[in-house]
C-alpha cells in the first residue's frame, strides 16, 4: 500500500496551531500577518490557503528595506507608516518560523563548528585588526547560512550551485548573497584566507546592460541595422533616405526592445534558429503566429506593452522593405486577445494610475502637499545642509572624492550620509520647482536639460529684473516631437518667474546653482543641469535615471506623497481639471499633447464630478424636504 504524500501545511494550519497552543505573543502575531497579506491582496481564503514557506512569503509579502517605490505606495494605500508595516511583516515571518522551525535550525546552523566557523572567524580577526572591512563579515552572514543549509563548504562552492541560490531566492535575499559572494572574492587578496576560499571567483557576472546584449552578435548587429533604418523621418522617396533625420534614442530603444522581445522568444520556443544571421529568415507567419501567441501566456510583460511591441514589430518590418509581412504582424493585434485587450488599455489612464489620481483628489492633505512639495524639499535640504554646518563639515570641499576618501571611516560614513542627503533634497527641490511652477515635462527630457553650452534648452536670466527662467524642447528631443511636426507643431516656451506669493521656484534655482549642483564631483564637466553623481562621460551627461527614482521614491515617501516620476504630469493635470482651472486645451498645449489625447486619459474625472453634483444636489432636496416636513408637524 503507498503511503500518502503529506499536505502541505498551509497559513490556516498554522494560525490553528497557534490558536490552541502559542503564546499571547504568538496569538498578536495571527493579527499582524494577516494585515501584512492583506496589503498584497492576500485575504479570506487566499490567505488560508497560502503555504507556510518562507521563500513563498518573502517573495509574497518582501521585506522593507531602503526605498522600494511600488511597495511604499502600497503601505500609504493602506493607511499605515512603514515602521508598521515591518512589524507585521516580521510577525508573518515567526509565525512561520514556529511552524516549519526554521529560526531554530538556523540558529542551529549558526552554532556549527565547521569550515564557514573557521573562515568567518578569521575574517573577525581580520576586521578587529584593521585589514578588512566590517561589511565582509556582515555579507558573509546570509551565504553561510544558506551554504551551511545546503551542507556546501565554502571551498566547494560551484557556479551552477550558486545561480540555482539567486534564482530561487527573493530579491531581498539574492541581493544578500551576492553581496557575500562578493566579499569573498574581496578576501582572496588575504594570502592565510586562501585555503578556506573557492579556488575561484564566486561572483556572477553582471546581466547585460539591455535585452539585446542577450542575442548572438551577428543578430544583434542585424537589429541595430534594422532599427538605423526604422528609427528615421519617414520619406516619400527612397531617393531621400539618405536625408531624412534620425528619431530620438527612446524610439530607437522600442524598436529595438520589441524586435528583440520576438527574436529570443522565438530561440526559446525552437532552438532550431539559434544559428540564424538574417531577420528576414526569422519573420514569417508561421512563426510570427508562434511568438506573439506565446506571449498571451507571458506575464513578463503587460497585454498594453505587448500589444506597442507588436506595433513596433510591423512599422519595423514595412519599414525594412517587408510591407505584407509587417501588414500581417499589426492586423494580429486586432485578432488576438491579448493584444486586442493591449490595444484597448492604450488608449486610456492605465487603472494603477488612475487610482493614484483618485487616491490624490480624495485626500486635501495629498492634492495641497501635491502642489508645495519642493518647498518641503527645499526645507529638508536647508535643514540639512546646517546640520553639516552646525559638525564643521566643509561640504563642498568634501564633495571631491580624493578628499572624502582621505577621512577616517567613522568620519567618511557621517559625511557620506550628509552629502547624500543634501544633493538628495536639493535636486529634488529644483525637480519639483520645475514641474510645478513651470511644466510636468517627461523624466528624460528634464534630466537632459542643458544650460549651458552650445544646445541650450534651459535659458537663465536670473539677473534681470524681474528674474526669470525659459524652457524651450525642440521637438527631436520630445516623445512626441515625431507627432507635433507632423502637425506642424512644437511645444511651447515655458517661462517660469514669480507671479505670485507662492511662487519659490527661481528662488529654489538659485539656490540649486549655488549650494547643491557644486556637490556633483563632475558638475563643472557637463552643460546638463543636473549632472551625474559620479563621472561626466560626455559634455552632456545628466542624472542617471536609476539613482533618480530611488531618490524620488526615497524623498517623496519622507514628505508623506510616495510618487514616480510621471505622477507629476498625472497630478499636475488631475487636480487642474478637478478643481476646474484649466480647459482640456489649455493642458494639451502645455503637455504638447492633442485635446484627444488629454480628453482620452481624464475625461473620468468630470464623469466623477457630474455623478458627485447629481448625488449633492438629491442630497440638498432630501434634506429640503426633511426641513420642510419638521416645520409642517
Amino acid at each position: 500500500m503507498e503511503e500518502e504524500t503529506p499536505k502541505p501545511l498551509t497559513m490556516q494550519d498554522a494560525v490553528a496551531f497557534i490558536e490552541a497552543n502559542g503564546t499571547k505573543s504568538q496569538t498578536q502575531d495571527i493579527r499582524k500577518a494577516k494585515a501584512a497579506f492583506a496589503i498584497h491582496g492576500l485575504e479570506g481564503p487566499d490567505f488560508d490557503h497560502f503555504p507556510v514557506d518562507l521563500t513563498a512569503y518573502e517573495k509574497a509579502v518582501p521585506k522593507l528595506r531602503g526605498s522600494m517605490p511600488a511597495l511604499q505606495a502600497l503601505i500609504e494605500a493602506a493607511g499605515i507608516s512603514d515602521g508598521s508595516y515591518k512589524q507585521h511583516q516580521r510577525a508573518g515571518r515567526r509565525l512561520i518560523e514556529a511552524i516549519t522551525g526554521a529560526n531554530h535550525a538556523k540558529l542551529k546552523r549558526k552554532a556549527r563548528e565547521d569550515e564557514w566557523a573557521d573562515l568567518l572567524h578569521q575574517v573577525d580577526l581580520l576586521v578587529k585588526a584593521g585589514f578588512a572591512k566590517s561589511f565582509h563579515r556582515v555579507s558573509l552572514a546570509a551565504l553561510a547560512d544558506t551554504s551551511r543549509a545546503a551542507d556546501t563548504p565554502p571551498q566547494d562552492l560551484t557556479a551552477d550551485q550558486i545561480q540555482g541560490w539567486l534564482s530561487n531566492a527573493h530579491t531581498a535575499k539574492r541581493k544578500s548573497l551576492r553581496n557575500g559572494l562578493k566579499a569573498l572574492d574581496d578576501l582572496r587578496d588575504v594570502d592565510r584566507l586562501r585555503p578556506l576560499l573557492p579556488p575561484h571567483p564566486v561572483t556572477p557576472k553582471a546581466k547585460p546592460a539591455s535585452r539585446i546584449g542577450t542575442l548572438p552578435l551577428p543578430l544583434q548587429n542585424a537589429v541595430n541595422t534594422w532599427v538605423d533604418v526604422a528609427a528615421r523621418g519617414q520619406i516619400d522617396s527612397e531617393d531621400h533616405r539618405h536625408l531624412a533625420g534620425a528619431l530620438s534614442r527612446p524610439t530607437r530603444g522600442v524598436y529595438s526592445a520589441a524586435t528583440t522581445l520576438y527574436i529570443q522568444t522565438l530561440l526559446q520556443l525552437d532552438s532550431g534558429f539559434a544559428d540564424e544571421t538574417r531577420l528576414d529568415c526569422l519573420f514569417t507567419k508561421k512563426n510570427i503566429d508562434l511568438v506573439l501567441s506565446s506571449w498571451g501566456h507571458s506575464a513578463s510583460q503587460a497585454e498594453r506593452t505587448q500589444a506597442d511591441y507588436a506595433n513596433n514589430i510591423g512599422s519595423m518590418l514595412i519599414r525594412n522593405g517587408l510591407p505584407e509581412i509587417g501588414s500581417y504582424v499589426i492586423g494580429l493585434t486586432k485578432i488576438l486577445s491579448h493584444l486586442k485587450k493591449g490595444r484597448s488599455a492604450g488608449k486610456v489612464m492605465s487603472p494603477k494610475v488612475k487610482r493614484w489620481c483618485e487616491t490624490l483628489l480624495r485626500d486635501q492633505r495629498k492634492t495641497t502637499l501635491f502642489q508645495i512639495q519642493h518647498l518641503e524639499y527645499y526645507r529638508r535640504a536647508l535643514e540639512a545642509l546646517a546640520a553639516a554646518k552646525s559638525a564643521g563639515f566643509d561640504l563642498l570641499l568634501l564633495s571631491k572624492p580624493e578628499v572624502l576618501n582621505g577621512l577616517p571611516d567613522k568620519d567618511r560614513a557621517r559625511v557620506k550620509a550628509m552629502l547624500r542627503s543634501v544633493r538628495m533634497f536639493g535636486l529634488m527641490a529644483a525637480y519639483t520647482a520645475i514641474a510645478l511652477e513651470g511644466a510636468p515635462y517627461r523624466r528624460m527630457n528634464m534630466l537632459s536639460m542643458r544650460h549651458t553650452g552650445p544646445d541650450k534648452t534651459m535659458f537663465l536670466h536670473l539677473k534681470k529684473r524681474p528674474p526669470h527662467v525659459v524652457i524651450k524642447f525642440p521637438n527631436e528631443e520630445l516623445k512626441n516631437g515625431v507627432y507635433l511636426s507632423e502637425r506642424g507643431e512644437e511645444l511651447e516656451p515655458i517661462t517660469i518667474e514669480g507671479r505670485g506669493t507662492g511662487d519659490h521656484a527661481i528662488e529654489i534655482i538659485k539656490f540649486y546653482l549655488k549650494e547643491i549642483r557644486p556637490l556633483f564631483p563632475e558638475a563643472h564637466k557637463t552643460h546638463a543641469f543636473f549632472p551625474p553623481l559620479e563621472r561626466a562621460a560626455s559634455p552632456t551627461s545628466g542624472f542617471v535615471k536609476g539613482t533618480f527614482y530611488t531618490w524620488l521614491a526615497e524623498a517623496s515617501a519622507a514628505i508623506g506623497l510616495p510618487m514616480n516620476s510621471h505622477n507629476y504630469r498625472h497630478g499636475f493635470c488631475s487636480i487642474d481639471i478637478n478643481e476646474g482651472r484649466r480647459s482640456i486645451e489649455d493642458l494639451a498645449k502645455l503637455l504638447g499633447d492633442t485635446v484627444a489625447v488629454v480628453q482620452r486619459n481624464y475625461a473620468w474625472i468630470n464623469a466623477k464630478k457630474s455623478v458627485l453634483n447629481v448625488q449633492k444636489d438629491a442630497a440638498k432636496r432630501r434634506s429640503e424636504i426633511l426641513k420642510a416636513r419638521g416645520a409642517a408637524a
